[in-house]
């Protein structure tokens, strides 16, 4: 009995512990130490850089389109960046037949330190139409995933040392329960790693969205082309009305049994309104004729 509850009170003393953050940093072996990408700058250190020092932690995202003439070598050198670049194609789509307008769609991951430089190569493959960029801080997130990775595998291995003391002493189902808060708290270490290395890959590569339209001999815009586009679509508009209206009073043909009654009897009931408000007028003073 003494030792079961020495065992309950021993659980609870790292569980609180961990929830004031004052417990005694256990020493990571290299062998639990998670693996992190080449690529990831001041972040590679983990959790032993100097907050202070550490270098922002930025995800890229870029939104590229591009008019080019020709979409297969346009593609082929699209490709070809990539692979010189160390980068990877998440998605890619190619839409429309041989002969006819075509386009497609990327979305590329490239190296941070490659990046500029792909996008200058990708929108010199033709007439840029988009090239926005947006760039968002997870330095923070990423420092809190680290610290709560710490501290769950502090909690993990002070847990594993009391197993191993207990083992033999214990009765069977305090092992189980054990075990089970092993299991539970083995299962958040992994998926706060999991968070971790989501956040250094997001960092370590930008993401692309490119889009390729293939025009044939095109030119820019100029402002008489502007012009006539903007007349085409005011005109198309106004016909899209009229074809919307025709329409509209096809579809309420059939339905005529049905408001015809109503409208009429709104309309008798106006008539018989303005015909009473008529009557109720006094009628007006004729003026006396001025003697000559």
């Amino acid at each position: 009995m003494l030792a079961r509850c020495a065992l309950t009170w021993a659980v609870v003393a790292v569980g609180a512990g961990l929830a004031g953050g004052c417990g005694v940093p256990a020493e990571n072996s290299p062998a639990s130490a998670p693996k992190r990408p080449d690529g990831a700058g001041a972040a590679k250190n983990g959790a032993e850089a100097n907050p202070a020092t550490r270098a922002p932690m930025i995800v890229y995202t870029h939104t590229l389109a591009v008019v080019v003439s020709d979409l297969d070598a346009a593609a082929a050198e699209v490709d070809r960046l990539v692979a010189e670049h160390k980068g990877y194609v998440v998605q890619s789509e190619v839409r429309g037949d041989s002969g006819r307008n075509r386009s497609a769609t990327y979305t590329l991951r490239i190296p941070v330190a490659s990046d500029r430089a792909v996008r200058n190569a990708v929108l010199a493959l033709g007439t840029p139409e988009r090239n926005a960029s947006e760039a968002q801080d997870v330095t923070e997130e990423f420092m809190d995933v680290e610290k709560r990775v710490k501290n769950l595998k502090e909690q993990e291995d002070k847990l594993n040392a009391l197993l191993l003391e207990k083992r033999k002493e214990e009765k069977l189902e305090d092992i189980k329960s054990l075990m089970r808060e092993i299991a539970q708290i083995r299962g958040e270490v992994e998926r706060a790693q999991g968070r971790r290395e989501y956040l250094l890959n997001r960092t370590t590569f930008a993401t692309t969205n490119l889009s390729l339209r293939e025009v044939k001999d095109y030119a820019p815009p100029t402002f008489g082309t502007q012009v006539g586009a903007t007349f085409r679509t005011s005109w198309d508009a106004v016909l899209g009305f009229g074809q919307a209206a025709v329409l509209l009073a096809v579809a309420l043909v059939p339905w005529a049994p049905l408001w015809g009654p109503v409208l009429a009897f709104a309309l008798w009931r106006v008539r018989r309104w303005r015909a009473g408000r008529a009557s109720r007028r006094p009628p007006r003073a004729v003026p006396a004729a001025q003697p000559g």
